[in-house]
This record gives structure tokens, sequence and C-alpha cells, in this order.
């Protein structure tokens, strides 16, 4: 359908190199963008844009660095004006009761998830603003924001961050023509969790879920196309929950 073309626009995406990001990066380029995909590991997002084709590039960026923020908009925005950015890099390494996460560990999670959306997201915005274009902000969060989730309180807590960051965002931007929204995906079959769903603590999280199966992340890129595109030219300040049905238990 014409609605959900993105042909001609450009889009950034951030932890680009593989699982849900490099799924939403494909589903744009299919859908006629040309993407900017960022992550840290610079050589591994050069194999991933070299994958993904001629309409995508790929650069390095550790989001919770200013300078290194500034520095991927700066490059993304001297190929061309930015229409869709997604704010997809994340970390949740710690899958510990509150009380035994450290202090350094805390403030990695709430540096890359909450501070570096953050910071993505004003440096793209500020320069949708000076264009005049206006553009889609999309923040790649989770259930865990919502539903409490034994042994995931940091990340939660940066993601509910991430939801009423979403909405002050959508209301404060919203007469410049910047929409920004949240997709909150359940569990999403990665490499990040298979090791975690191997446990009996998985087993558990697996029958927790009505539809009785993870997430593939074409299901979270399918939403995301859904939201950078005319398609969905009324909705701002939402938060898209993609869960099979968690958050209904």
């Amino acid at each position: 359908m014409e609605q959900f073309s993105l042909d001609g626009k450009t889009a950034a995406v951030t932890g680009g190199s593989r699982g849900i990001g490099l799924a939403i990066a494909r589903a744009f380029i299919e859908a006629g963008a040309r993407v900017v995909i960022a992550a840290r590991n610079e050589a591994a997002v050069a194999e991933a844009a070299a994958s993904l084709g001629a309409r995508c590039i790929g650069l390095g960026c550790d989001v919770g660095d200013p300078a290194s923020v500034d520095e991927l908009a700066e490059r993304a925005w001297a190929l061309g004006p930015v229409d869709i950015v997604v704010n997809n890099a994340g970390v949740s390494p710690y899958y510990k009761r509150a009380e035994l996460v450290s202090v350094e560990e805390f403030d990695e999670v709430v540096r890359v998830n909450l501070r570096g959306a953050y910071l993505v997201s004003v440096a793209m915005a500020r320069r949708m603003f000076a264009a005049g274009r206006g553009g889609s902000i999309i923040n790649i969060s989770s259930v865990a924001g919502i539903v409490p989730l034994e042994r995931q309180g940091v990340y939660a807590a940066t993601k509910a961050g991430l939801h009423q960051l979403t909405k002050v965002m959508a209301l404060e931007w919203a007469d410049r023509g910047v929409r920004v929204n949240a997709i909150a995906p359940g569990w999403v079959e990665t490499d990040l969790v298979d090791e975690l769903f191997a446990s009996r603590h998985g087993e558990r999280l697996l029958a927790d879920i009505p539809m009785g199966r993870l997430a593939q992340p074409g299901d979270i890129a399918g939403a995301a196309v859904w939201l950078a595109s005319d398609a969905a030219s009324y909705v701002t300040g939402s938060v898209v929950v993609i869960d099979g049905g968690r958050q209904l238990r």
C-alpha cells in the first residue's frame, strides 16, 4: 500500500547490527528507505550494512556518549535529511534480583537504554526542527516497562522511563511535525535471550505468554514500518505493545 511506502525517506537505526535493529533496517529498505545503521562494534555494523546492500551504510556510535552521538547525527545528515530515527540500542545483561545488581551494572543499563535514547532523539530532532521537515522517532522499549518482570528491575525502570520520555517529547514536538512513539515488545527470539530461555526460568517465562511463543524480530519490524510511514501520520505519544498477550496475565 502506498501509505506504508518509505520511498525517498532516510532512516537512522541504532543497535542496527543484529536482532531487532537489523530486522527493522531490512524492513525499511524493503519499504523503499535509505538506512544508516549504527552500533558500537564498527566491524559488526559494517558487516551488517554490507548484508543489506547499497541503500544501507554502517557507522560506529556509542549512544551513551554525547560526542559520539553528535558525530553520528552529523554524518547521517551529511548524506541527506533524516526522516526516521529508531532508538533500538539497548542492553539487558543482568538477570539478577535487584539487591545483586552492582552500581556499575546499574549505571551502564541507564546510560545505554535511557540516556542513549535521549541523546540520539535530541540530536536528531534539533536537526529536524532546523530543516523544518518534521519526522518520526521510534523508541524500542519493552513490556517490562509496563508489567513487573522478576530479575529485570533496572532494565524495567529504564523502559518505564523511556515510555514517559516518549510521551513528553511527543507533546513538546508535535507542533513542529516530529512524531515520537514507542514499541514495547515482549520477549523476542534473539541471541540476547537464547541462554535465558534454555533455562528453567525461561520455561516459566514462556508459559506466561498466552500465544505460547517468543516474538520474532520481524514481528517488531512491521510495527516500526507503520509508525515510520504516512499511515501513522496522526499517531504520536503512543506505546505499541507487541507481546503475544503477556501483559494480560
